[in-house]
């Protein structure tokens, strides 16, 4: 008992106040929120490079091709992307290849006597210093037989065959997009 009050007597006070152990506490909360914000930033900016690129052949530039994800098993897909001519002479987009298998064709969509209905073109115009814009309800690349289902975030390899342009490489990303619907060919 004698060395407990010995050792009682030799403690700073310091070593009893309340506080400390808050502090201590927030300081460590406050470097864990620093390392949750470095964290999310990281996540934040590596998604922003998943995102779809532009790419150019000739006087087009392919800006935002994007795939929506299939459904389930699912072996039909559709390709969106926009098509910017700044040349002085037309050009035509005369088709698509996937080079992993499967097939693609570019359809139109027209409402007729209240339904929608596609239907499949030869090739799609792109008039000089003008743009061709593949969208929901519109034009766009359908695919079938697909050799998988189209799963988000992953990408998607297709030729773009242009006329005068003549061949591109290109991605596209699957993902959701806001405007889009499964309805929506």
């Amino acid at each position: 008992m004698h060395g407990l009050r010995k050792h009682l007597l030799s403690v700073k006070p310091h070593h009893f106040t309340h506080n400390s152990g808050f502090q201590d506490m927030r300081c460590k909360l406050q470097k864990l929120a620093v390392v949750f914000i470095g964290i999310w930033l990281a996540y934040t900016l590596n998604a922003g490079q998943t995102m779809a690129q532009d790419y150019s052949v000739g006087q087009l530039v392919i800006a935002d091709p994007w795939a929506p994800p299939t459904l389930g098993r699912q072996r039909i897909g559709v390709v969106y992307f926009s098509v910017r001519n700044s040349g002085a002479g037309a050009d035509r987009l005369l088709g698509v290849d996937l080079p992993q298998g499967g097939q693609a064709r570019i359809h139109t969509s027209q409402v007729q006597d209240g339904v929608m209905r596609m239907r499949p073109i030869d090739a799609a115009a792109i008039p000089a210093g003008d743009e061709l814009v593949l969208k929901p309800g519109g034009m766009h690349v359908m695919l079938n037989e697909l050799p998988g289902p189209l799963i988000e975030g992953g990408q998607l390899k297709l030729i773009l065959r242009f006329e005068k342009a003549g061949p591109v490489d290109v991605e596209a990303v699957i993902e959701k997009h806001p405007s889009a619907s499964h309805q929506d060919h």
